[in-house]
């Protein structure tokens, strides 16, 4: 018990000498910016490389989003050096690593603390064995930071994950590297008024230093105009705007994808954990039962998949339900953004909770019945005409209501298909790829 209390109080007192320590570096990086950039402006190195911020590959969304851009800059500047900036994933074994055509890096907070120490690094050389001599290294020569975080900076994940997402756009000002925010979900800004204050300030400070703010909702756009903020404009989400990978642009070698087919006349289910944390449990499993019954008596084969490593359980609870009945199955396999693309395509149509399932689902002209928690969803489907076929957890959720709709799409679902392939048609001149390679080089 002793050892317990002794472990709690180490705990929160790490948690509160890690968020001084930010708060001294912040102070520092206000006042010494100009002097740190006069400095640098010495220096002239080679910059061959590219840094990605916000992906990484345990979720399978935010795979999808690291691979796609990984294989467009690759196809725009295929001599580069791509840096995956991702604490979770340097975590893997290195053979998990070894199999990619990208380096993996360690990042987290306290590694961009000590980067963005100023006093520290005048007072204290780094040895060249050091990681922050190595990280230095690596972010001198890079050209730019592409920012893939699908959802990271607004009041809905908390004060301090906001602060941690700006904190990465001051390592590139502090260094002097351009900056682009690829189309993601902002805000809102919902924080008491002391957290509100200071994340007032740390945007005015650091979101206007990247060339261009991509934001995938009308929200985003106005959340950031409020605080004055130009050069922002909407993009759709960047696995929507690029057709297939080249595998040798993310793998070292052709990877041996699997081939899971999918028996005609299926639906696709896909939960997700942000869902179950935000209703009661019985109302949660209640509502797919109840929505499985109704495709088991329509004839329906039904396939359980989880999109990333948090909905394993959720999945295996749903399943338990039906444990003796084979016509729902569950794909256990910890399958990848470019595999599950492969699966969802093959649906008569999926009932999902997870961004970019749906992501998946319309670019391959596959309908989604959704319920969602957060702004990201209804824009993304009404953009493609289908906003009745989505449920907000936040509001009350009626099974019944669900279930209509799940009628109703069971009816028109082929419907639906030619209504989302002709939207995709019309999105493929979208594309903000082809602007990059236009002002990649702007300085």
């Amino acid at each position: 018990m002793l050892s317990k209390i002794k472990m709690t109080i180490g705990n929160k007192l790490d948690w509160f000498i890690l968020r001084i320590k930010l708060f001294i570096v912040i102070i520092e990086n206000i006042f010494m910016i100009e002097w740190d950039k006069r400095k640098s402006i010495k220096e002239i190195v080679q910059k061959n490389n590219i840094i990605i911020i916000g992906g990484e590959l345990f979720n399978k969304g935010a795979q999808a989003m690291t691979f796609t851009v990984i294989d467009q800059i690759k196809k725009i500047k295929p001599h580069s050096n791509i840096f995956l900036f991702s604490g979770r994933d340097f975590s893997r074994k290195d053979e998990e690593k070894a199999i990619y055509a990208f380096t993996i890096i360690p990042w987290n907070i306290e590694i961009k603390i000590s980067l963005l120490d100023y006093l520290r690094n005048i007072f204290i050389k780094n040895n060249k064995n050091s990681l922050n001599h190595f990280l230095e290294r690596i972010i001198k020569e890079t050209e730019y930071f592409i920012d893939v975080s699908g959802y990271a900076l607004g009041s809905e994940w908390g004060w301090f994950k906001s602060v941690d997402y700006l904190i990465n756009i001051a390592v590139a000002k502090k260094y002097s590297i351009p900056y682009y925010i690829f189309p993601q979900s902002i805000g809102p800004f919902k924080y008491n008024l002391l957290q509100y204050l200071l994340i007032y300030i740390l945007i005015k400070i650091y979101l206007k230093y990247p060339k261009k703010i991509f934001c995938r909702e009308e929200e985003g756009l106005s959340s950031l105009w409020k605080f004055k903020i130009n050069n922002v404009e909407k993009a759709h989400d960047i696995v929507l705007q690029s057709q297939e990978y080249d595998l040798t642009n993310i793998y070292v070698k052709y990877p041996c994808l699997k081939n899971i087919i999918i028996e005609s006349n299926s639906v696709g289910i896909i939960p997700n954990t942000k869902i179950i944390e935000r209703i009661e449990r019985e109302t949660f499993y209640g509502v797919y039962i109840s929505m499985i019954n109704k495709l088991i008596n329509d004839g329906k084969k039904i396939y359980l998949i989880r999109h990333s490593f948090e909905d394993l359980n959720i999945c295996h609870k749903i399943k338990s339900y039906y444990h003796d009945n084979g016509i729902v199955k569950y794909i256990k396999d910890d399958l990848n953004a470019i595999e599950l693309e492969v699966i969802i395509k093959q649906f008569d149509f999926i009932i999902t909770s997870r961004y970019h399932s749906i992501i998946h689902a319309y670019k391959n002209g596959v309908p989604a019945l959704v319920i969602g928690w957060a702004i990201k969803y209804p824009e993304l489907l009404d953009t493609f005409g289908q906003s009745e076929y989505y449920f907000d957890v936040r509001e009350s959720i009626d099974k019944d209501k669900i279930n209509l709709k799940l009628n109703k799409l069971l009816m028109s679902y082929k419907v639906e298909k030619k209504e989302i392939t002709k939207k995709m048609d019309s999105l493929s001149e979208s594309n903000i790829f082809k602007a990059f390679k236009l002002i990649k080089n702007v300085d």
